[in-house]
């Protein structure tokens, strides 16, 4: 008897998820009767196969903070049945979710782990946004450099993701609701958690100077690019 979906997470692209907990859980769920799908990363799936999203909105999520992985599927007008933390929580915790206990490993579900692509060069980066706490002042709109987000009617949204620069995660620290979200990234709140593990509110004087330097290094580049060779 299928008593549900589960889609798990495995982050390929960053590896913080543990696949021993991957392999642990999967089997566990599927011996207890649940129909479980690995997706390598989610936050890439998310921007590239939006029918996939809307099938796996259809079960359970095990992936990072809930409050991330909310906030992913809203981008879409999406919501997943459920959601468990595997990225933080231990094994015994997200097994607690489905009233289950630790089962036996399987060396079939750890063959199938290691099937899944790793794409260490090929990283997923960009945020996502919680609309519970996003209050619509389009701080972030005005800040990225980048170009991401797009702002009207007193609504932000995260339109050209792919745009957004690996590893910045400035624009989250500039908001005041902390509504903002980068799902991997190394600390709370800004990876979606709820405890302070650093500050995010900075000198707003300090990102504008950082803003202006990259500017003007952008346009010391335009000019480079265009003067003629000798």
């Amino acid at each position: 008897m299928d008593k549900g979906k589960v889609t798990i997470c495995l982050c390929s692209s960053r590896a913080i998820i543990d696949r021993e907990k991957v392999v642990g859980i999967s089997q566990a769920l599927y011996e207890a009767g649940y129909t479980v799908n690995v997706e390598a990363d989610l936050c890439e799936k998310a921007i590239s196969d939006f029918s996939g999203m809307e099938t796996i909105a259809g079960s359970t999520v095990i992936a990072c903070y809930p409050r991330a992985v909310y906030s992913l599927f809203d981008r879409l007008n999406l919501r997943p049945a459920g959601v468990a933390d595997i990225r933080n929580g231990s094994m015994e915790d997200v097994l607690n979710c489905f009233d289950l206990m630790k089962i036996r490993e399987s060396k079939s579900f750890t063959a199938e782990m290691d099937a899944l692509p790793r794409k260490p060069g090929r990283d997923v980066w960009y945020p996502v946004i919680d609309r519970e706490r996003c209050s619509g002042c389009g701080k972030c709109y005005d800040f990225c450099l980048f170009g991401v987000y797009s702002y009207e009617n007193g609504v932000t949204e995260v339109s050209r993701p792919t745009q957004c620069k690996i590893n910045c995660p400035a624009c989250a620290r500039t908001c005041p609701e902390k509504a903002i979200i980068f799902p991997k990234y190394e600390k709370a709140p800004i990876n979606g958690g709820l405890t302070d593990d650093e500050p995010v509110s900075v000198n707003p004087r300090l990102l504008y100077n950082e803003a202006l330097r990259y500017r003007l290094d952008q346009r010391r580049r335009s000019v480079s690019l265009l003067k003629k060779e000798p």
